[in-house]
């Protein structure tokens, strides 16, 4: 088993400097630590290219993607556009077979200002992932976010919504313990 986890971009009001969106200590790298020292899995987090929004590219976050290992035994986990990203990217691929799919706070951009998320097709995912999509977002996370949420359970049968509270968009968390109940080793 192995872990891929796909990260957001910055929208045009964000920095990545700045402390509040881009934390030293944030639940991605707790969760990375977690999963290789409890479960000997090894959990990847690739760097996506120009990972803002008004960059972001598709065939070019596609092109790093290829290069991983992802099969049966690959659990994708997708925080905000990368939770978007995912979904492309499997749609993309139909013929990819995964061990679970688990979506934070993830964005579609259900507007298609940036065309990144054109073309995606929600047909197929939930044949994808041998246990089905996970998706987790919080009762206070921005309206673009909302709407992605709402299009992914309207679209995606059987999917598994997980509602936090207060957990915004999930970037000030140092640790999500309740992400660890959810993957399935």
């Amino acid at each position: 088993m192995n872990i891929v986890f796909c990260h957001g971009v910055m929208g045009p009001e964000m920095d990545w400097n700045n402390k509040t969106f881009n934390p030293n200590k944030n639940w991605k790298y707790w969760l990375q630590f977690w999963v290789e020292a409890t479960h000997d899995v090894i959990m990847q987090m690739p760097a996506f290219p120009h990972a803002h929004v008004a960059l972001m590219k598709y065939k070019e976050w596609e092109n790093v993607m290829d290069h991983l290992e992802i099969n049966q035994d690959t659990v994708l986990i997708g925080h905000s556009a990368g939770g978007g990203f995912v979904l492309k990217y499997l749609s993309m691929h139909p013929e990819l077979k995964v061990r679970q799919v688990i979506l934070v706070a993830p964005w579609t951009d259900t507007t298609n200002e940036t065309g990144f998320y054109s073309g995606l097709d929600f047909t197929n995912i939930q044949n994808q992932s041998k246990y089905g999509v996970d998706l987790l977002m919080s009762d206070n996370d921005m309206e673009d976010i909302n709407k992605s949420c709402e299009q992914i359970i309207r679209e995606i049968p059987n999917v598994h919504p997980h509602t936090f509270h207060g957990y915004g968009h999930f970037f000030q968390l140092a640790e999500f313990p309740e992400i660890t109940e959810i993957i399935k080793f």
